[in-house]
């Protein structure tokens, strides 16, 4: 993959990461950026739910053309709410989830899992919708 120059804005608490993960001297931008996005890659495979494909496509349906907001604790709480409400108002939830009873012990389940998993799901949904923005340099 080729490298690409972007000119990005950092918040305080992303400095600080890149602070941390930059080993002595000053901090290598490039480099403590590439290693966080290699490790939040590593650690939203580790926490990956064990979904089946109907239930990795449930969330993406739930997901599609949603926009989350910036406060990522408000999201993952509302995880489990946005499932149940597709599967009230999407007939492609509901065909992915089967019948009703089945789509309440999941959604309990949702309910049971740790910010981490959460977060894993969230991250499959947008990945597979931004796969055919593939080579898109306006992001």
């Amino acid at each position: 993959m080729a490298a690409v120059k972007k000119s990005v804005r950092l918040v305080d608490g992303t400095i600080g990461v890149c602070k941390a993960l930059t080993l002595s001297g000053e901090i290598n931008w490039s480099g403590s950026i590439n290693a966080m996005a290699e490790q939040f890659k590593v650690m939203i495979d580790e926490n990956m739910p064990d979904l089946s494909e109907k239930e990795k496509m449930a969330f993406r349906c739930v997901f599609n053309g949603y926009t989350p907001s910036e406060k990522l604790d408000q999201e993952i709480r509302l995880l489990s709410w946005h499932l149940s409400e597709g599967y009230e108002c999407d007939e492609q939830v509901r065909d992915f989830l089967g019948d009703k009873e089945d789509a309440v012990a999941f959604i309990d389940r949702v309910k049971s899992w740790s910010k981490s998993q959460c977060l894993a799901v969230m991250y499959d949904a947008r990945a597979f919708w931004s796969a055919g923005r593939a080579g898109n340099d306006d992001e």
